[in-house]
């Protein structure tokens, strides 16, 4: 009877261990699946900003530099954009960028939000009581509020809707980025003599010659570094398992580190941001660079 007893138990923990484990898995796929329909969502956004402003996706107006925190008050009521005016010169960032989509492309502020993300949508509160289409981006913390990274509109080659179709135009949080802040190559591995940042290639080698290597892990957190979801030019959504997905495999999470001679290498793993400004940045209109 004991043995019964006993065996009853073993069967109900084992039952609720599966049933554990199934419901954290159907919780993470419907979460993905969330994540993807967002983005899906905010390349239709994209592609009505662009039928209204010369196919040019959103860029706030001006010269300033590519920046952390916006060069003005987000809830100001008339920014001056115009040549020598007070903010035509001011940091612009990009989740200004993001922000023009709320204003003029009626984007739902949780659609900017990855449910596997720390960030919450923004609530619109401001301190003047402006409407959501007054105002120029996600709070004094936007970062707490979009979890996701486009080409770099304030760089050489912003993306537009002329993209070539496997150009990467927006994608889940780049690995670089946390908070707004740039994410140092740390630690580092020395694997087959070279240099491999853990927190973006944990690269490895597929033969003795050292000739071929698999990106396995240059993916975003917001998926346990499983993979992205990638926007590309032509307008689909796609769940990639490595970051080197872009023309002719560009990591679309770097930047390459020369313009001319480049190698598989360059072009595949790139170089990480380190600042924001010129020299981080795209170096051809293939190059893709989705930061935040």
């Amino acid at each position: 009877m004991n043995d019964v007893k006993v065996m009853l138990l073993v069967i109900i923990f084992i039952i609720a261990v599966l049933f554990v484990t199934i419901r954290r898995r159907v919780r993470y796929e419907g979460a993905r699946v969330i994540c993807g329909m967002n983005l899906k969502g905010l390349g239709t956004a994209l592609m009505v900003y662009a039928g209204d402003y010369d196919d040019n996706y959103p860029q706030l107006p001006g010269k300033g530099p590519w920046s952390k925190k916006l060069g003005f008050d987000y809830c100001m009521t008339k920014p001056d954009f115009t040549p020598g005016s007070a903010q035509s010169n001011t940091p612009r960032n990009i989740t200004a960028s993001w922000y023009l989509l709320v204003r003029e492309a009626d984007v739902h502020l949780k659609s900017l939000v990855s449910p596997e993300s720390s960030q919450v949508a923004f609530d619109g509160s401001n301190p003047v009581g402006r409407d959501l289409v007054e105002l120029w981006d996600f709070g004094n913390n936007p970062y707490d509020h979009v979890s996701y990274a486009m080409q770099n509109p304030y760089g050489r080659f912003p993306a537009n809707a002329m993209a070539p179709a496997s150009f990467a135009v927006d994608a889940d949080m780049n690995p670089w980025f946390k908070d707004g802040d740039i994410v140092p190559p740390t630690p580092s591995v020395n694997w087959k003599n070279r240099r491999i940042s853990v927190n973006l290639m944990a690269s490895y080698w597929e033969d003795k010659d050292v000739k071929k290597y698999k990106i396995r892990w240059a993916n975003t957190y917001p998926h346990r570094r499983t993979g992205q979801h990638v926007l590309f030019g032509d307008g689909h959504c796609a769940w990639e398992k490595t970051s080197d997905v872009g023309v002719k495999h560009d990591n679309i999470y770097t930047f390459w580190p020369k313009e001319k001679d480049l190698t598989d290498h360059d072009i595949r793993i790139g170089k990480n941001p380190t600042a924001r400004d010129k020299e981080n940045d795209s170096k051809s209109k293939d190059d893709s660079f989705l930061a935040i």
